[in-house]
């Protein structure tokens, strides 16, 4: 570690960074079990004079880096000054970084104050992790099948204007239970992506009819939080997706689909929407027995 950082305190238990599941792959018009690699994500709290300046869903290990790197980057420390270490926690469900620096908590609310912090596009949130209570399930009122998905996802990639010219952004979009387009925004980053396909529908009165969110990117907890604020029945995308982004679709009865691409899918929770049974012998979400060192 740095000469600039003191540790004061570190409690670490190891944590998988992979978790293995059984889930069905659709290939070739036919579904078959088949074990799969889970990226886990956890949410990592960060405090600074004791003060909670960001909640970010991270991959485990590292925190520490992970929290120092965030504060440099949105310049809430400088590089050059000293700071402590003043605890550092992990589990299986969350991980904790306090650090301090001089100035005490006046300070940071002082920078705060002028700056506040950024709320991002990318991969940190608001600290609502795990919060299912604000997440009513859904009803089941919604079905379609593999070759419908396959269609809209041809559909909604041809609509990508700017990505046809950059190659620099993602795309939302969303679709009511006849399936027809009620809202598409593309934007360089994913949860921006979302957020305006959504906002679209709320001023179009039209936010009540959404059924399937289809995504162009990987399918985050964040992303899976946001669709679960919305009657969102199944959340589609084109990548991967992440431990806890499973375990909050099953908890709110949405059906998550990951690798939506060339006639292929996997399904990760709920396919009686698509028709199908979940696997007889199905392993749930659980660490496997090799450690994935960084």
């Amino acid at each position: 570690m740095s000469k600039k950082l003191s540790i004061e305190q570190s409690n670490e238990s190891t944590v998988q960074q992979m978790l293995t599941r059984t889930i069905l792959r659709y290939r070739e018009q036919r579904v078959h079990p088949s074990n799969d690699q889970i990226l886990v994500e956890f949410p990592l709290l960060i405090t600074l004079n004791s003060v909670p300046i960001a909640t970010l869903e991270c991959t485990p290990e590292n925190e520490v880096a992970l929290a120092l790197g965030f504060c440099i980057t949105e310049q809430l420390i400088s590089s050059t000054e000293h700071v402590t270490l003043k605890h550092h926690t992990r589990s299986q469900e969350k991980a904790e970084v306090a650090l301090t620096i001089e100035g005490g908590k006046e300070r940071v609310y002082q920078i705060l104050r002028h700056k506040g912090v950024r709320v991002s596009s990318s991969c940190y949130g608001s600290g609502s992790h795990g919060r299912l209570s604000t997440f009513p399930q859904v009803g089941k009122d919604f079905t379609l099948n593999p070759t419908q998905i396959h269609a809209l996802q041809k559909e909604s990639e041809a609509c990508q204007d700017l990505f046809s010219n950059t190659g620099a952004t993602h795309f939302c979009a969303l679709y009511n239970r006849d399936l027809s387009l009620i809202a598409y925004s593309e934007d360089v980053g994913r949860h921006n992506a979302l957020d305006k396909s959504i906002g679209q529908t709320m001023q179009s009165g039209s936010i009540d009819d959404i059924r399937l969110i289809l995504l162009s990117s990987r399918v985050s907890h964040e992303m899976l939080r946001k669709s679960a604020a919305v009657n969102a029945q199944v959340i589609a995308g084109f990548s991967a997706v992440t431990s806890s982004a499973i375990q909050l679709a099953e908890k709110t009865n949405r059906t998550l689909l990951g690798f939506v691409r060339n006639g292929r899918m996997n399904i990760y929770s709920h396919s009686e929407r698509l028709g199908f049974t979940s696997p007889t012998t199905h392993v749930p979400l659980e660490a496997t027995a090799v450690n994935y060192v960084l």
